[in-house]
């Protein structure tokens, strides 16, 4: 073995390494391996989750070599609740990032609920999230095209900065009517459509950008980090549950032909089927609606559009 071979936080990183799936399709662990988890899938796909739980492990990994620990194996149910004794006074959901990221290295399955920390909640999201109010440096201009498109989209931050012209998805006369977001949270590919009252502009900008830099050119070129895109998807789920349903109460194609590139059928009819969401409205939401404007938010869960919908909650 070579000198380092006993260095905690290097084992932890090399078993990191061994679960990057950066760029490859999404697969749910097998049923009957150690520690099942349904929801969970094998491997890390997202360039950005790896970055959040590797500082995760690294962190963790001092704490190890501070308690004597020189082996993964060495590592304990005991040894991690120490650590999260040492967390809480983090919030909730750091505390949960910490105890996903040493699941995922660990092949664990802990939940904050066996360390005491009690259940996430919306409400409590405070850094960047504000669903009630802007930023008040939403309105800079630096910020206008990315804060527009996040509004237009739905489009999350670390996607504003990535999507270019030719991922725009045209009707049969060239309108833009959707994107095709790429290599998003969780290493997602999907597509989403753009508002219909947005449209004709956004087709313009589009060729304009092309017109400049060609297929290739980069839409957003820049959001300050204090600006506030998650508000805006949460404009965008408001203001596109009312077009799908107008749409769905009128019989009219708001997606122009293209339905199968934006909503997975098999996964829609999983989400409208699921027994909590059976009947025709939920919370005075049509059911049917929601499950359509979950896939367009990059999730395949009814329940994620409450976040947006219903503040209060």
């Amino acid at each position: 073995m070579g000198r380092n071979s006993k260095n905690i936080k290097i084992q932890l990183n090399k078993k990191l390494d061994s679960l990057l799936r950066i760029g490859q399709k999404k697969q749910k662990e097998s049923v009957g391996t150690p520690n099942y988890n349904p929801n969970r899938s094998e491997g890390i796909h997202s360039i950005q989750t790896a970055d959040t739980y590797r500082k995760v492990i690294n962190q963790f990994g001092e704490y190890c070599k501070t308690q004597g620990v020189r082996e993964i194996s060495q590592i304990d149910r005991q040894t991690v609740a120490s650590y999260m004794e040492e967390q809480k006074g983090l919030s909730k959901w750091t505390t949960a990032k910490i105890i996903c990221g040493i699941n995922k290295v660990l092949s664990t399955n802990y939940t904050p609920a066996d360390f005491g920390i009690g259940h996430r909640s919306q409400s409590e999201i405070i850094h960047n999230r504000g669903f009630l109010r802007a930023n008040s440096t939403a309105d800079r201009a630096s910020n206008q095209d990315a804060l527009w498109f996040a509004s237009c989209t739905g489009a999350r931050r670390e996607t504003l900065m990535s999507v270019t012209a030719n991922n725009a998805v045209r009707n049969d006369e060239g309108q833009v009517i959707g994107f095709h977001f790429e290599h998003c949270k969780g290493g997602k590919d999907y597509y989403a459509l753009v508002l219909p009252y947005e449209r004709e502009k956004m087709t313009a900008y589009v060729d304009e950008k092309i017109a400049i830099g060609g297929d290739n050119a980069r839409l957003v070129t820049y959001c300050d980090k204090n600006s506030n895109p998650h508000y805006e998807r949460g404009r965008y789920a408001e203001s596109l549950y009312l077009c799908i349903k107008e749409a769905k109460d009128n019989r009219c194609d708001l997606y122009d032909g293209r339905r199968s590139l934006f909503i997975n059928q098999e996964k829609y009819e999983r989400a409208i089927s699921h027994p909590r969401y059976s009947a025709e409205t939920v919370r005075g939401y049509d059911t049917k609606v929601l499950a359509e404007l979950s896939q367009n938010l990059a999730h395949n869960r009814i329940s994620v559009c409450f976040s947006y919908l219903d503040k209060t909650s």
